[in-house]
């Protein structure tokens, strides 16, 4: 594959706030989400947006140890059979 910037620029991964986009997403749905839900209770919806920040740092962290993890994920999952047996113990196990 060519190395032209035009290239580079078409294949690289989206990102918004310094995160690719399914981690962005992921810290968005942490924060958001539990803020909306508890909506009632002032204390308690401040205290999961103030985890914004938290989860933000941990998605940058794990965006330093490996920025494709989001997509290595998303193929194990769609790619990995389900058990045949899921009810019993002695099910086969891909794991």
């Amino acid at each position: 594959m060519e190395r032209t910037p035009v290239i580079l620029g078409l294949t690289r991964q989206a990102r918004l706030w310094g995160l690719p986009l399914p981690y962005t997403l992921a810290v968005a749905s942490v924060t958001v989400l539990p803020f909306m839900w508890t909506s009632q209770n002032l204390i308690l919806s401040l205290s999961f947006l103030g985890l914004g920040p938290v989860w933000y740092g941990l998605a940058r962290l794990a965006t330093a140890a490996n920025p494709n993890g989001a997509q290595v994920l998303r193929v194990i999952l769609q790619k990995t059979p389900p058990a045949l047996n899921r009810t019993r113990k002695r099910g086969r196990r891909y794991v």
